[in-house]
């Protein structure tokens, strides 16, 4: 069902680009046509020139192209640029369509014109029509020059879009956009504290460089198993990942509880790499509650969306205390009760316990797999 719902959001997207490729070519076409017509009227050109079936022709081609470039871009090339820079991303995309774009073109135009003349003519006499054709009426004229450096630079562009979406996380920047959260709401979500254990003592002990690249391996490989369980990376603090769920998504299929110990087997799963290049195999510790919280757009030079309120305090003080309880993971009462456990996973009562900073005390439990 996961694997389901990831995909309907890759096809939504890949949707969304056709969509985008498509409102931009029957603009540009548009404008051309009006431009062409305009010279015709002031007698600078002569003929007629027909809107509708090219632009149907154009239509159909941009809808083609925005699907195979949208699937390229979104099932094929977004996991191969999760570790690249900006500018590799946005420039490898468009320099790799320009050479499918002119592979295309020279292999298409050249072998159809073969064929056709090689049915009037030689061998010899067909490959030189058909390159001459190609050229002068193609590669060399200033129409397809233009046309294809406007579409390299919309795939550049629609990756550059991909890859900012990412930055900020999926959903997020089109809530920027839309200003869903101009105004302040209150929320009721999820919220998992997600630490590296004992991070000091592997910091003094690899080096803060060493470390620094520690925490981006583990962000890398934490990051398939929030997005698969529907979760939204709402922070990182310094070696401390915030992920929030809308309440739906996080109690589904018991999503908050599953990230947690999907990212665990993950992490163990790939122990020869943590042990060949740091000598460790992290380990993490989480702590999950409930709660309401205010949620809105905050800053001027940079813009975030932004979650305050109690929950958050509450859940940082959960996760604090995991080491006290010698354990890896401790969830609130409250959210246990809106999970209803079946037989995949146990949990154990720690007790009532007085969390710094809290007046009350919150009563915790340990969940583990059965």
């Amino acid at each position: 069902m996961k694997n389901k719902a990831q995909f309907k959001k890759k096809v939504k997207t890949v949707a969304i680009i056709t969509l985008c490729w498509v409102l931009f070519i029957s603009i540009s076409y548009t404008n051309e046509y009006y431009f062409t017509l305009d010279l015709i009227n002031l007698g600078k050109l002569s003929g007629n020139y027909e809107f509708w079936p090219d632009f149907f022709a154009m239509m159909i081609l941009a809808i083609i192209g925005g699907i195979i470039g949208g699937y390229f871009l979104v099932f094929r090339m977004s996991s191969r640029y999760k570790r690249k820079s900006f500018a590799f991303g946005i420039i490898n995309s468009g320099l790799l369509f320009l050479s499918i774009y002119i592979g295309t073109a020279v292999f298409g135009i050249f072998f159809m014109n073969f064929v056709y003349h090689s049915f009037e003519t030689d061998f010899i006499s067909a490959i030189q029509v058909s390159w001459e054709n190609l050229w002068y009426n193609n590669l060399a004229s200033p129409s397809f020059v233009v046309n294809m450096a406007l579409f390299g630079v919309l795939v550049s562009g629609t990756q550059f879009m991909l890859q900012v979406s990412d930055k900020f996380g999926p959903g997020v920047l089109w809530k920027l956009i839309t200003g869903k959260y101009y105004h302040p709401r209150e929320e009721e979500r999820i919220f998992m504290f997600l630490d590296l254990k004992s991070s000091t003592t592997i910091a003094e002990k690899i080096g803060n460089k060493q470390f620094f690249e520690l925490l981006k391996d583990i962000y890398n490989d934490i990051t398939e198993p929030i997005i698969y369980h529907l979760g939204e990376i709402y922070q990182y603090v310094g070696d401390e990942v915030v992920v929030t769920w809308q309440l739906n998504k996080g109690l589904k299929d018991h999503n908050c509880l599953a990230c947690f110990f999907s990212i665990d087997q993950f992490i163990r799963e790939k122990k020869d790499y943590y042990l060949e290049n740091y000598e460790m195999i992290p380990s993490l510790k989480a702590g999950l509650h409930i709660g309401k919280a205010t949620v809105g757009e905050i800053g001027v030079i940079k813009k975030d969306i932004v979650y305050s309120g109690d929950v958050l305090n509450t859940t940082s003080r959960i996760q604090g205390e995991c080491n006290r309880q010698n354990v890896n993971i401790l969830v609130s009462e409250e959210l246990l009760q809106y999970l209803h456990l079946n037989g995949e996973y146990r949990s154990t009562p720690i007790g009532e316990i007085l969390l710094r900073g809290k007046e009350g005390k919150v009563r915790l439990n340990t969940v583990e797999l059965v």
